[in-house]
């Protein structure tokens, strides 16, 4: 690969959950919260709180249980949904835009990038190889897996990063997956 030009702006990424889940997810949370309403309309339409489970033979402490579990449900699934369609993490050329309203950090407030080889403790075959961000006292304010996004674009922008910052870089393994020449 070329080396690229400090003053080169590299085209910002956008990292957002994959297409399927984007696709996929919000017409299963919706059906989700349908199931959940419908003991409540239930409920309403019967003028009596233990309609939904009247012959179930749960009684009252099983009734209450499940008015627990689906009024949770109904706060926690429009919650995942807005989750869901409103992820995103946008890494440019002067810095990244946090996920969930944190804020922008510009290329100034970035402590440390780092890769992580494909793995770890847990699940490892479905941890992919990623880039880390880390600013501060934030901690971890963006992670790009591959296949998050554009991996070569990712790379193009953290390894301008590198260039205009050679101190975020600090191990030998992230320098050679940004694979730059980095000033010494």
């Amino acid at each position: 690969m070329s080396e690229t030009h400090p003053d080169a702006r590299p085209a910002a990424v956008v990292v957002r959950p994959p297409d399927w889940v984007r696709w996929l997810g919000p017409p299963l949370l919706v059906g989700v919260w349908l199931v959940c309403a419908s003991p409540v309309v239930l409920a309403v339409l019967e003028r009596d709180w233990m309609a939904p489970v009247r012959d179930s033979g749960l009684g009252a402490g099983g009734a209450v249980a499940g008015w627990v579990i689906v009024g949770v449900l109904l706060l926690v699934v429009p919650a995942a949904l807005k989750v869901l369609l409103g992820y995103r993490v946008v890494l440019d050329a002067d810095g990244v835009e946090a996920p969930f309203g944190r804020g922008r950090f510009d290329l100034s407030q970035i402590d440390v990038v780092r890769w992580v080889p494909q793995g770890g403790p847990v699940n490892a075959a479905n941890r992919l190889e990623r880039f880390e961000v880390l600013a501060g006292d934030a901690g971890l304010v963006a992670r790009v897996a591959r296949g998050e996004a554009d991996w070569e674009a990712t790379r193009l922008v953290l390894r301008h990063w590198a260039q205009r910052s050679p101190h975020i870089v600090r191990d030998e393994r992230t320098a050679a997956a940004l694979a730059a020449s980095l000033p010494r």
